[in-house]
Order: structure tokens, then C-alpha cells, then sequence
């Protein structure tokens, strides 16, 4: 059997205060397979973007292993793990965080250009996705010219540009109205299940959280099953 995508033991994370060690993560265990998809609801404060930001490695834990595709990355200094990341995982934040001088294709390929080259396969998978998304009549549209969920769209075609192996998203749906948030979820499990690539969905609404493959609730710094689908 061929390594999880991401392998997640016994995380542990606290924060410092004035009062003593807060707990956040009592020791999450979390396995995720290639193309599975897995949502985490709690209640407010309960850790959800703080477990989505160690699971990233963009937060340190004080406690726990974590594999991506089978490669340990507790061991790897920050500039060893960064393109590691860069190859294996994409990131939806619930703000778009798009440059907003840029055009929609412009943001898609921001990274690729930060890296100090765009090659002509990147630009034709960047039209590519934006077109799946809905966009392929707005590549030049700056981001005060789009909805939110057209924003937001913009932002899975930005995370999925690298074909990565895990998207993690956390409350993507968040800044939407209903319908607008009905479409932007129908898009990111259709895209994740066209590109074979694990999703890792934090999200507060029940009915979102019931179509991923495996529905888990983070409560008390531990994520329980609540039920498959």
C-alpha cells in the first residue's frame, strides 16, 4: 500500500500566554489518502485553521510527526520544506488574497513568476483552469472588477496551477453568500475528483462538510469521525 498523501501523528500545539500554555492540539491523528477528501468542522476557536496551518507546515508544532507523500517534514529546515510544500500542496484561504493590481491569469501564475520563470505550459494550464472555473472570459480582469466567488474561483485555479497532490482549504466559503458558496464547494470537490488530488476541507456548514468521503470534527484539540457519507 502506497504512503498517505499527508500522515499527521500525535500533533500537539499550544500558544504561550500571560496565563500559562494554551492547548490548542492534544495529539491529532489524521491520515489522508490520494484523492480522498476529508472535511473538519468545530466550533469557533476550536483549532480548525490552526490544525489546517501545521498540517501546511506554515506553523510550528510542539509535538507530533507529519509526513506529505511519504517524506518527513518535521526534520527539514524551512528552506528545504518550502518547495517541498510548493510541490505537493495547494492552499484556498477563506480571503482570496489576490494581487489586486494583477489580472485573474496574472494571479494564477504569480507564483510561477515569483519562482523567476513562466514557461508556456504553465501559461496554457493557467487559461485552462480558469476556464474550467467559470472564467475563461475574464483572464483580464483585475480582481475590483470580480465577485467574491468569482475571486474565490480564481484562487482554486491559483491553487491547483502545480498539479498538486493535497489541496487544503480552510472555510473557502466563508465571504460567500448561499448560492454563490453552493457553486464555489460543487467546483472544488469537481476539480480535486478530476485531478486525483486529496482534499483537506475546513468548513462550519454541516451540509458542505456531508459530501466530502470522511466527515471529522476537531473538538477538545482531537478530531473524531462524525460519520461517511
Amino acid at each position: 500500500m502506497s504512503a498517505p498523501i499527508l500522515n499527521a501523528t500525535g500533533l500537539v500545539k499550544h500558544f504561550a500566554t500571560p496565563a500559562g500554555d494554551l492547548p490548542v492540539l492534544g495529539g491529532v491523528d489524521l491520515a489522508v489518502g490520494a484523492g480522498e477528501s476529508v472535511s473538519i468542522r468545530g466550533e469557533s476557536g476550536s483549532g480548525k485553521t490552526t490544525l489546517l496551518y501545521c498540517l501546511a507546515g506554515l506553523e510550528t508544532v510542539n509535538g507530533g510527526q507529519l509526513a506529505w507523500d511519504g517524506q518527513p517534514v518535521m526534520t527539514l529546515t524551512p528552506s528545504a520544506r518550502a518547495p517541498l510544500r510548493a510541490r505537493l500542496l495547494g492552499f484556498v484561504f477563506q480571503s482570496y488574497y489576490l494581487t489586486p493590481e494583477l489580472d485573474a491569469l496574472e494571479n494564477v501564475l504569480l507564483a510561477r513568476r515569483l519562482a523567476g520563470r513562466i514557461r508556456p505550459e504553465d501559461e496554457t494550464r493557467a487559461r485552462d483552469l480558469l476556464g474550467r472555473v467559470g472564467l475563461g472570459q475574464r483572464l483580464r480582469h483585475v480582481p475590483g472588477k470580480l465577485s467574491g466567488g468569482e475571486a474565490q474561483r480564481v484562487a482554486v485555479a491559483r491553487a491547483l496551477l502545480n498539479r498538486p497532490r493535497l489541496l487544503l482549504a480552510d472555510e473557502p466559503t466563508g465571504n460567500l453568500d448561499e448560492r454563490t458558496a453552493e457553486e464555489v464547494i460543487a467546483l472544488l470537490l469537481r476539480l480535486c475528483a478530476e485531478e486525483n488530488t486529496a482534499l483537506v476541507l475546513v468548513t462550519h456548514h454541516a451540509g458542505f462538510a456531508s459530501r466530502t468521503a470522511r466527515a471529522l470534527r476537531l473538538e477538545r484539540g482531537r478530531l473524531g469521525l462524525v460519520g461517511p457519507v
